[in-house]
């Protein structure tokens, strides 16, 4: 039988690890009553080199009334967390878990920490007291129950094992309590999934499988009860009791109950339950194993959470490394702008991103926009353009880094400058939904590390596109406008796509280029192409995939084969016409689905000194009238629309109600194939500036 101290000790060792801490048990003195278990390298140095111990003693000596969890802070900027650990004698220990470092650069640098350790965020700080508090009643449990608690048959060794392999330690825990030979028939978990339901989808135990999917209200039954009071509870010889007619799907009903409340990472509480089905009552050792049970899932659960944060962060990280390689290769500015709205909207998931830039070449704007903007798309150009000056200088009142910008209509966006050194290349803009504060901590510092990235790569690119290979393929596409202008757009929409699948599936530039520009020469026949490019491999790309458009198998060994399959997508006609080719790569016929479920980019190209004013209304309609099928009252609409009119406002200068202006703009948005105002935006200005 395990001693109370071994069986801390085994506790320490699985969270240790976990949380980056290291934890110890000391008596009121400061005196070490387990080993020290953990692999925290600053806390290590400090127990070893700089005297942690003696301030440990220091704080006991002048706080020896330390009742509840406390943080002290004992170095700069360094943390250890403290809580009372009491046995059934009276008798105080305290546990000790450390260290934690604030979130401030200067502190970091000063300590050079080398490995990680956790921060400590002041949005966490009643999270971590709460972790020292369930370890401290698991530690109390132990000094407790030492004389009648089968300890040794508490498996924690496979519990820890499976916390360490990312594996479900809750059930694992649940099928070791629900066991043969045991007093415990069945545990479970129901999670909150409403405002005031529950649902159980976690449950173990021969009978209680029925219950899984099982719901109920706060303050109904004894589950209700407990997810209202917010407090454990046990409830013995129940059987006839109605508030146990929530287990009635189980051939018998419960004798005795053990119910907990959990905090799970996003703030909620969920129910953790478990009871016996013969006997009326449990035995004081198997109420401190439910009561350990409890505990460690709760903490099995805020690892999971803890882990998957910086599973996010390491991710955010490398996404960063690669996204650096690739623009710094790509000589493409249009991919790169791609790029950053895809990245920006995906990591904020956000309803919209925009990016604003300059063409030093011809003096034009370009706005680029994904995603679904709810307001006025063109107010909002306004607005920036006026807080920069037309593109030439930063926004009024901000640095270069980014910031969050209240719109006119309330909507939050985080607007990122894309600058190179002093000059301002154009501006990110990310719609933003309601997120907790430290995520948008978060979000910023990564937009505006994207952003240096991309206003650098921007600056680059202006200069590596003057290679002769991307003027003469430019010049080429050009002169399709002037021959067959439905063709050129085609050519320009598959290269967008193409450039888009290369992307995301991170394709090396000498491997990338071939195919968006082979898009963009679409037009012409792979043996002009050949003519006109003979070093490169942009013809060769064209012919292989011609012939698998043709449906003629490519070996597996051939050298254009992924290459030809993309051209092949990406120039098909539709989407049947993909489905019947022969799928070559599994991953770029899903990124091209992807895309095509998806929001596609929308591009209008403007004068930066000229956006529409008040006086345009005869240019705006000029355009609107251009568009084909739209009755003259839907063509009015549209130039109210376009000019930022919302509903109301256009219903009063009509004269009609906002419920026949909405029909009008449902069918104005499916006469010209777009899904919202941006994009009907979009098709008036690429017509007013054709």
């Amino acid at each position: 039988m395990a001693s109370a101290i071994e069986l801390i000790e085994k506790f320490q060792q699985t969270f240790a690890s976990q949380y980056g801490l290291t934890f110890f048990l000391t008596d009121e003195k400061g005196e070490m009553l387990t080993s020290v278990e953990g692999n925290n390298r600053l806390c290590m140095v400090m127990l070893e080199q700089e005297g942690l111990l003696q301030e440990i003693e220091g704080i006991l000596r002048n706080n020896g009334r330390i009742n509840r969890s406390l943080i002290y802070e004992v170095g700069s900027g360094v943390h250890i967390m403290v809580s009372p650990v009491t046995d059934d004698q009276g008798v105080t220990c305290y546990l000790w878990a450390g260290v934690l470092v604030e979130q401030d650069a200067e502190v970091q640098d000063h300590l050079k920490v080398q490995d990680a350790v956790p921060v400590l965020h002041e949005e966490d700080r009643q999270e971590w007291l709460d972790l020292i508090d369930r370890m401290a009643e698991l530690a109390s449990l132990c000094l407790r129950n030492e004389a009648e608690t089968p300890l040794a048959g508490f498996c924690i060794e496979k519990f820890r094992k499976y916390m360490q392999e990312h594996k479900d330690a809750s059930t694992e825990m649940f099928s070791q309590m629900t066991g043969k030979g045991g007093e415990v028939d069945f545990m479970g978990i129901a999670e909150q999934t409403g405002e005031d339901t529950y649902t159980v989808t976690k449950i173990m135990g021969e009978e209680a499988e029925v219950l899984k999917g099982r719901k109920f209200l706060v303050g109904e039954g004894f589950l209700g009860r407990a997810a209202l009071m917010e407090e454990r509870s046990y409830w013995e010889d129940i059987g006839h009791d109605r508030r146990a007619k929530f287990f009635s799907p189980m051939n018998t009903r419960p004798e005795f109950l053990f119910i907990d409340v959990i905090k799970m990472g996003d703030g909620s509480i969920s129910v953790i339950f478990g009871g016996s089905l013969s006997k009326k009552k449990a035995s004081p050792s198997t109420t401190i194993i439910m009561q350990m049970a409890s505990i460690l899932v709760e903490s099995s659960m805020l690892v999971e959470g803890l882990r998957h944060e910086n599973s996010q962060q390491l991710s955010r990280l490398t996404s960063l490394v690669e996204l650096s390689g690739l623009m710094a290769s790509t000589p493409d500015p249009r991919r790169m702008v791609l790029i950053l709205l895809d990245i920006s909207i995906n990591l904020v998931e956000g309803p919209f991103s925009l990016i604003l830039i300059k063409d030093d070449k011809d003096g034009k704007g370009k706005l680029f926009t994904r995603g679904t903007y709810g307001g006025d798309v063109n107010q909002y150009v306004r607005s920036v353009m006026d807080r920069t000056d037309q593109l030439t200088r930063f926004p009024e009142s901000t640095s270069s880094e980014p910031h969050i910008q209240v719109l006119p209509d309330g909507e939050r966006v985080i607007e990122c400058p894309l600058s190179y050194g002093s000059d301002l290349m154009g501006i990110l803009s990310v719609g933003i939904n309601e997120a907790k504060e430290i995520d948008m901590v978060e979000n910023t510092a990564f937009l505006q590390t994207l952003s240096i990235i991309g206003g650098v790569s921007l600056q680059l690119a202006g200069h590596k596109d003057t290679c002769v290979a991307a003027e003469k393929t430019e010049a080429l596409q050009l002169a399709v406008a002037e021959l067959d202008s439905t063709a050129y757009e085609r050519s320009k929409d598959s290269a967008e796509l193409a450039a888009v699948i290369t992307t995301r599936l991170h394709l090396p530039e000498n491997t990338a280029l071939p195919i968006v520009r082979a898009c963009q020469l679409s037009y012409y026949s792979p043996a002009f192409v050949k003519k006109m490019f003979p070093k490169r491999d942009i013809g060769a790309v064209m012919e292989a995939g011609h012939l698998i458009k043709a449906h003629k198998l490519l070996p597996e060994d051939h050298p254009h084969r992924i290459a030809g399959y993309i051209y092949a997508i990406c120039t098909a006609e539709d989407m049947e016409a993909v489905k019947n080719l022969v799928c070559i790569d599994e991953q770029a016929f899903e990124v091209y689905l992807s895309f095509m479920r998806a929001e596609h980019v929308s591009e209008v190209v403007f004068d930066l000194p000229g956006e529409p004013e008040a006086d345009d209304r005869e240019a705006i309609a000029g355009a609107v009238s251009s568009l084909e099928d739209l009755s003259p009252r839907e063509r009015e609409v549209l130039t109210l629309l376009s000019k930022g009119k919302n509903n109301q406002e256009i219903a009063e200068t009509l004269y009609i109600s906002t419920h026949t202006v909405k029909n009008h703009v449902t069918k104005i948005f499916h006469k010209l194939n777009v899904s919202d105002r941006v994009g009907a935006i979009s098709k008036v200005y690429s017509y007013l500036h054709k």
